[in-house]
């Protein structure tokens, strides 16, 4: 479980780093991770799970940052 939990931080850091050069690491992260998960999920014969759990995790990552930004134009920043 340990090693679980290292390798997904490891995705999720390398998909911040890849999307520091996008200007929006957090949704490129979600992307990165959401598909490492999909590769995980397709191994066990699940197309259409390997691509709704691709979609969840991708639009999440993208709806906190449209949130993220209203909050920061609400709030003057």
């Amino acid at each position: 479980m340990v090693v679980g939990i290292v390798v997904f931080a490891v995705v999720f850091l390398a998909g911040l780093a890849l999307g520091t050069k996008t200007r929006r690491p957090l949704p490129t992260a979600c992307v990165v991770v959401g598909a490492f998960c999909a590769l995980l999920v397709i191994q066990a014969n699940e197309p259409f799970v390997a691509f709704s759990a691709f979609a969840l995790i991708a639009l999440t990552g993208m709806v906190f940052d449209t949130v993220r930004e209203t909050v920061g134009l609400l709030l003057g920043r």
